[in-house]
């Protein structure tokens, strides 16, 4: 009886081409790092420090001459470091724009940009906020300062003003809502900013007059006990299409169905010129990462492909 495996891992044929023959450096003669050896530091929005954690121990673990150094940052930092040529691979919230492509082309080459996953930016409330359906419109008009009271969405609500906030000035969360929600107006008056997200959870579950903006992949994975915890401390805010109509949270299935309508594509950077470790891991990743990815509450950018035997 012989079985016949139908899936090979995109990232073993990367290994089988490139690793016969290890990279030295032309001036110093040292060993380059490849798609599964050598040493490399990535940069890393802070809103998914969850689920990369998980994937760099999974890939160090598989490639044991590989070590991934992870530093957690605001989306805006980490584009300014690859930007500057500061880290060559990042791992952020979005593409480049066409401006910050131009850096790259003026050096030569335009950096290979990997989608892996789909996360949310997500809306949360102090859990005693009876308010927690709101429309599209509704949110663009607190994002945008149109409206700043509880009472102008609630006429019943004893709240008063409505307090935005962010987990960082410079994160990704705060470009989204300002470009994709907010037709690129300026935040209100009434918005401020934090460091972390943990630390917008904390503050939220304090202040019932306070609305939240993180990024849902700090509380996708609903089997972490640290999970379970934020999400017993705060109430997350449902989207509706219309007042009145059913809402809906930023859920995996909802953002596979598009129900869900923040949605954004989780993009690894790699600005490294040639096949080294930032291509090992980038691949890592969209590949046979997507079931980590999948296991962590997010929705993976590629199908997750079953493995089957067929027995003869």
């Amino acid at each position: 009886m012989t079985k016949n495996l139908l899936f090979v891992s995109p990232l073993l044929l990367l290994v089988a081409l490139i690793s016969c023959d290890q990279p030295r450096d032309q001036k110093t003669g040292k060993k380059l790092d490849t798609p599964t050896t050598g040493e490399l530091t990535v940069w890393i929005d802070e809103g998914y420090r969850p689920v990369v954690e998980s994937a760099i121990d999974v890939f160090d673990s598989i490639y044991r001459q590989a070590k991934i150094n992870a530093h957690y940052v605001s989306e805006g930092e980490a584009v300014a470091a690859i930007i500057r040529d500061s880290v060559q691979v990042v791992v952020i919230p979005r593409k480049l724009t066409e401006d910050e492509l131009k850096y790259f082309r003026q050096r030569g080459f335009t950096p290979k940009m990997t989608p892996i996953a789909y996360d949310a930016v997500a809306f949360i409330l102090h859990p005693s906020n009876p308010d927690s359906v709101f429309t599209r419109d509704q949110l663009r008009d607190l994002l945008t300062g149109k409206t700043a009271q509880w009472s102008d969405l609630n006429p019943q609500s004893k709240l008063g003003p409505v307090r935005l906030v962010f987990d960082n000035p410079l994160s990704g969360t705060v470009k989204y809502v300002k470009d994709s929600i907010g037709g690129g107006a300026p935040l209100p008056a009434n918005a401020s900013a934090l460091n972390t997200n943990e630390e917008v959870i904390a503050y939220v579950s304090k202040n019932p007059g306070a609305i939240g903006i993180i990024s849902a992949n700090i509380i996708s994975d609903t089997d972490d006990g640290g999970v379970q915890k934020f999400l017993s401390e705060i109430r997350l805010l449902r989207v509706s299409s219309a007042v009145g109509e059913r809402g809906y949270g930023p859920y995996q299935a909802y953002l596979a169905t598009g129900q869900y309508p923040f949605k954004r594509a989780i993009h690894v950077i790699n600005a490294q010129a040639r096949p080294g470790l930032g291509l090992g891991f980038a691949s890592y990743l969209a590949g046979d990462g997507q079931r980590l990815i999948l296991k962590e509450g997010m929705l993976p950018a590629n199908a997750v492909t079953r493995l089957i035997e067929i027995q003869r």
